[in-house]
């Protein structure tokens, strides 16, 4: 590295502070008040008890939000762990007779296992496939704990005596709180066990490895092309999710004082996958609420008479919501006709059932239906987006962000210089379709160079080979890094990314529901040398890690014209200002060679002037840029050299003039004017 390069404008201004950070201070302090005053209100042990419940399944699903909510995959093996969990504490009493607290080490450390050896195979299938596999973890599991009689003791489950928290008859004293705050110490335990989860999963996604996890959701490709390997996040996300099913299943254990096979079957399965989508996903209040609604449904249809109430009350409110929607000719209206009639229908279905309770698996289908279609964010999204003031404040939003330091961290080596990038006889074949054939590149370092052709020409190809997106069929690609070089045919999008190439895509691939900042500090993964320990922890090195990324993420923004935009989400950046971020995120990963996939198109004049003045100043920082592109004006201004493509062939290579003026490029850009003269003649 032999200089650097200072952001090119000042620093934007400072957010403004957001209310929602003071409602979500509220919301925590009003749940740790409610927590503690509960069974001081509420003296039923039978509600103590359900709080208790509703508490620990809500660590479960806090940990599926994980899963589900952050990385998009879908799991229905959590009954499984959470079934683990429970037997890993109870086996610990039955055969060796250790209490609470070594029941809770086990459960969490035997589900992080079992979750381990689920997430490796399981893993690398995707959407269905994934959802099959983890339930058939989980029926597998149910069997094994019926099966294996001599170490669960079967069909018979174990019964497990009152939990002791702490036992002050160790040291001879008797409990200061006396009988009655014995009685509550497994409450309070669980309690504190929730808002520690809370806490916890706030740092963790809070951290680089929860950019992690949201960034492989919305594009797994521009992840990988990020230096961040889908496959390694998707792991470390399911072994936190199963180690939080731990901790709950061993709670629930103590909780319930007996573990019996079927009591972790596909309905709770069911009720965990529409906790987790009817509370809404990616908040710390939706697992809370979906828990509440899971625990307290199966109460609520066991009494019909309390159903048909709650029926009469939907049909009602969804009568009134249909009205008002055509009385104001909403443009949704006739929209709200299923979900209106729907409502309506269920208030008769009721009268004539004697009991819901047969029915309760086909009510929670419906229901998750009903949250999938209608409220695919969920009860907190919902509530969210009717409420502004309530949605959450992004990260770093009310504080001061400066650029500090370099923007670019410039390469050393001139134009002259030996090949930075060298591709020999590339072939990238397709069943009997020859994307590439046989195509030789060489990259001078410290220059721009030009991959132009006809589309289908091989040229976005030629981009997925060289960052590891294909593997070519046969040929060879090779970087010059310091004294010596790497091949990266065959290596993986991070690993190239690692090396230094990165790359923009032809098709805009941000991570739409990030801000402008994240995405950029998704970029900066590599710089982060923080362990997850360390965002669970949250120690000085995190903190200090995060706050100079996050100064130097900000240099980034303002160096490509977007700094007053960082806290703006991507997806609703204008088009132009996302080919931007886009640039702005691969310049994140300090790349030596920039891959540039058509990163005008669609832009206006005014963009297209801002680009190629961002893309001269990368080009004089030493950074080696290979540019695909379709309007010609740019390559002409930009290009130090261009190689021409066509029907995976290099048919033309040379100065921008050279390869204007190209006989062969012409004819295969306008057709050959042979044939059209004579077409003129027939």
């Amino acid at each position: 590295m032999a200089q650097t390069l200072a952001p090119a404008e000042a620093p934007a201004p400072a957010a403004a502070p957001s209310l929602s950070r003071h409602v979500g201070l509220l919301g925590a302090v009003l749940l740790v008040v409610g927590l503690a005053v509960f069974p001081h209100v509420v003296t039923s042990s039978y509600y103590v008890h359900l709080m208790v419940v509703i508490a620990i399944y809500a660590i479960l699903i806090l940990g599926l939000d994980i899963v589900v909510g952050y990385t998009g995959q879908v799991s229905l093996g959590h009954a499984g762990l959470f079934g683990v969990g429970a037997y890993a504490a109870a086996v610990l009493f039955l055969h060796f007779k250790l209490g609470l607290w070594w029941g809770i080490l086990a459960g969490i450390g035997v589900t992080s296992a079992f979750g381990v050896l689920l997430a490796v195979p399981a893993l690398r299938v995707t959407g269905p496939y994934l959802a099959m596999v983890t339930l058939a973890f989980g029926t597998i599991v149910q069997i094994f704990i019926n099966e294996l009689t001599p170490l669960t003791n079967g069909p018979l489950g174990i019964t497990l005596p009152p939990a002791r928290v702490l036992d002050f008859s160790l040291i001879g004293m008797q409990a200061p709180w006396g009988a009655a705050g014995r009685k509550l110490e497994f409450y309070y335990l669980v309690c504190l066990a929730l808002l520690a989860t809370i806490l916890v999963v706030n740092r963790v996604v809070r951290s680089p490895y929860g950019r992690a996890f949201e960034a492989l959701r919305d594009s797994p490709i521009a992840c990988d092309c990020m230096g961040v390997s889908v496959y390694r996040y998707k792991v470390y996300a399911f072994v936190i999710s199963a180690a939080l099913a731990g901790l709950a299943g061993a709670l629930f254990a103590w909780s319930e004082r007996y573990v019996a096979p079927n009591s972790y079957g596909f309905e709770l399965t069911v009720l965990f996958l529409l906790a987790v989508t009817m509370g809404g996903r990616k908040s710390r209040a939706g697992p809370i609420i979906g828990s509440a609604i899971i625990v307290m449904m199966p109460n609520v249809l066991a009494d019909i008479a309390l159903v048909r109430i709650m029926a009469g009350i939907i049909a009602l409110a969804a009568l009134v919501v249909g009205s008002l929607a055509f009385l104001r000719r909403q443009e949704n209206r006739f929209a709200l006709l299923v979900p209106v009639g729907l409502c309506l229908a269920f208030f008769p279905a009721t009268l004539l059932l004697e009991s819901v309770t047969d029915f309760r698996l086909t009510v929670f289908g419906l229901m998750i239906l009903f949250v999938v279609y209608y409220l695919p964010d969920g009860i907190v999204g919902f509530v969210r987006e009717k409420i502004p003031a309530l949605r959450p404040a992004h990260t770093a939003e009310g504080k001061s962000l400066h650029a500090e330091g370099a923007a670019l961290s410039a390469q050393s080596g001139g134009a002259g210089a030996d090949p930075l990038l060298t591709v020999d006889q590339a072939l990238m074949q397709f069943g009997g379709l020859k994307a590439l054939a046989g195509v030789d590149l060489t990259v001078r370092p410290g220059t721009i160079h030009g991959l132009i052709g006809p589309n289908g020409s091989g040229k976005s190809t030629m981009m997925n080979v060289l960052t590891g997106i294909y593997r070519p069929t046969s040929g060879s690609v090779t970087l010059a890094r310091g004294q010596g070089s790497k091949r990266l045919d065959g290596r993986t999008p991070s690993e190239i990314a690692a090396a230094g190439v990165a790359r923009t895509f032809q098709n805009v691939q941000l991570f739409r529901e990030m801000t402008a900042l994240e995405n950029v500090l998704v970029g900066l993964h590599h710089s982060f040398r923080g362990t997850l320990f360390d965002a669970i922890l949250g120690t000085p090195r995190r903190r200090r890690e995060e706050r100079e990324q996050r100064a130097r993420a900000m240099a980034i923004l303002d160096f490509v014209g977007l700094g007053a935009l960082a806290q703006v989400e991507a997806r609703n950046l204008p088009y132009g200002k996302q080919r931007l971020l886009e640039i702005g995120r691969a310049l994140a990963l300090d790349p030596v060679l920039l891959l540039l996939d058509e990163p005008a198109a669609g832009l206006t004049a005014p963009d297209i002037a801002e680009l190629t003045t961002i893309i001269r100043k990368i080009r004089d920082a030493g950074i080696t840029v290979i540019l695909i592109e379709h309007h010609m004006d740019v390559v002409m201004g930009l290009c130090d050299r261009v190689s021409v493509l066509d029907f995976g062939h290099k048919i033309a290579e040379g100065s921008a003039r050279e390869v204007q003026a190209d006989p062969k490029v012409v004819e295969a850009y306008l057709g050959s004017p042979v044939a059209d003269e004579e077409t003129a003649h027939a």
